[in-house]
């Protein structure tokens, strides 16, 4: 039977190279999450790369998954963090899949961290509902006019949200299978402006329905009326 003997400075050598080689693989593993913030994980909003509305990194609301790849994929994406699921106890049933943005506190250092929740809603039968997004760079209300035309309708507005002292609008775009949620200040007396922050959407099939309950024409800029059915 052969032997084999290193001597201490082969083992050394050797030691070098495998330290060199994780710490290599950890620098990769950051530059992708930094690459990943740095670019987003929404601006297909408005530039249709890798998919325009209401597709997202793959995603087509409308169409049928599978949980466990939903959950594959997302946890694959440098760009998102932790990813959890939620099982709705209701007559509708299916799961709702939660994820944040990768905010890795070394890239806070570097990048602005972008706060928020996201999901995605599949029903029982494996249906991608929707695909509800915190938007990770500016948007304001005029460059999503400037892209998608004045909305087909609007919500009305709803106070404390998306902060306590402010408050939200949707903006409806069925035929792009697109809602987006405005921010609007202050809460006690909204105004809505061309550089309003937009700060949240939601994807759904192309052409969905509007409930003329819940929405009203698109009121143009100006104060709003905070009155009527919530959204």
């Amino acid at each position: 039977m052969m032997k084999v003997s290193l001597n201490s400075k082969t083992v050394r050598l050797l030691l070098v190279c495998l330290v060199g080689v994780v710490i290599l693989g950890l620098g990769y593993d950051l530059w992708q999450q930094w690459y990943a913030r740095r670019e987003g994980m929404t601006p297909g909003l408005m530039t249709g790369d890798p998919c325009a509305p209401p597709c997202w990194q793959g995603f087509y609301p409308g169409t049928i998954v599978e949980k466990a790849t939903v959950l594959r994929k997302l946890r694959q994406m440098p760009g998102v963090g932790a990813v959890w699921e939620r099982e709705l106890l209701t007559s509708t049933g299916g799961v709702v899949i939660h994820w944040r943005w990768n905010n890795n506190p070394i890239l806070n250092l570097l990048l602005p961290q972008w706060p928020g929740y996201n999901n995605i809603y599949v029903s029982k039968t494996g249906l991608l509902h929707s695909i509800t997004l915190s938007v990770d760079f500016e948007l304001t209300v005029a460059e999503l006019i400037d892209k998608y035309g004045i909305p087909e309708a609007t919500g009305t507005v709803v106070t404390g949200t998306p902060t306590p002292s402010s408050g939200a609008m949707n903006l409806y775009y069925p035929q792009h299978g697109l809602i987006c949620r405005i921010e609007v200040l202050p809460d006690y007396k909204p105004v809505l402006e061309p550089n309003s922050r937009v700060y949240e959407v939601v994807y759904q099939p192309k052409d969905y329905e509007l409930d003329p309950k819940f929405t009203q024409p698109w009121p143009g800029y100006g104060e709003l009326d905070i009155l009527g059915p919530q959204q």
